[in-house]
């Protein structure tokens, strides 16, 4: 009688592929070391999948769906957040708000953070083959913060002269920068001390402040011409 078959093979295998590529690479990684991992045979990968290649586009797949369904799930938990502090002064709404999304938001860092090889693997491989799923990705998570972003600023959360496609590249190409720096660290960095620092900066800039005029420097009136004196001729 055969083994029976593991409900969890498939997953399985995909995390064992997704280590061996963050160790040697997807040139270098190995069917059989990935197996091994897995705790599975050879056979049992191409049943599966067809090549290395494959499980890789399948993790890449879903380390973008992943970063989507944290997105959203964002944004759920920052509606609730606003229901329940309606009411709120603005000085202690703008500081909760700010530890929330320092709470909430790192979970988005961790996930960079274990799929931090990805885009080194996509870059190592010219980007050709990856470059179109990538950057419809990428659009799509810009067109879904510039959409929240204009919700904010109608519903009169951040300033009126704030342009929310601009906010959207902000944000998106922050993260997008974060997950370059993690590339080739061996040691978690500081994840909360970045988000902190990024944000804090954001809501400084992104906020309409009350005392935003008073602070404002008046318009500078341009010096007065004096008349140059007149040349005195000598008779």
């Amino acid at each position: 009688m055969g083994r029976p078959a593991r409900p969890d093979l498939h997953d399985a295998l995909l995390e064992a592929a997704r280590a061996e590529f963050a160790i040697r690479g997807l040139d270098r990684a190995r069917v059989e070391d990935i197996t091994r991992r897995a705790g599975a045979s050879k056979g049992a990968f191409y049943l599966h999948f067809r090549s290395k290649q494959e499980a890789f586009d399948e993790i890449l797949q879903r380390f973008m769906g992943a970063l989507e369904d944290q997105a959203r799930r964002r944004e759920e938990a920052e509606d609730e957040f606003r229901r329940q502090h309606a009411g709120t002064s603005e000085p202690e709404l703008r500081r909760r708000q700010v530890e929330f999304d320092c709470r909430v938001d790192v979970a988005l860092l961790e996930t960079l953070w274990r799929n931090r090889q990805m885009l080194a693997i996509i870059g190592s491989t010219g980007g050709s083959r990856y470059h179109r799923s990538i950057d419809a990705f990428r659009r799509r998570m810009q067109a879904f913060v510039t959409t929240r972003m204009a919700e904010k600023q109608a519903a009169g959360l951040i300033r009126r002269d704030a342009d929310p496609a601009v906010l959207g590249d902000i944000l998106v190409g922050t993260f997008e920068g974060f997950s370059r720096r993690m590339i080739g660290l061996k040691e978690r960095p500081d994840l909360e001390g970045w988000l902190r620092s990024f944000v804090e900066i954001l809501y400084d800039g992104m906020l309409e402040r009350p005392d935003r005029a008073l602070l404002a420097s008046p318009p500078r009136r341009p010096p007065e011409r004096v008349p140059a004196p007149r040349r005195r001729t000598v008779s």
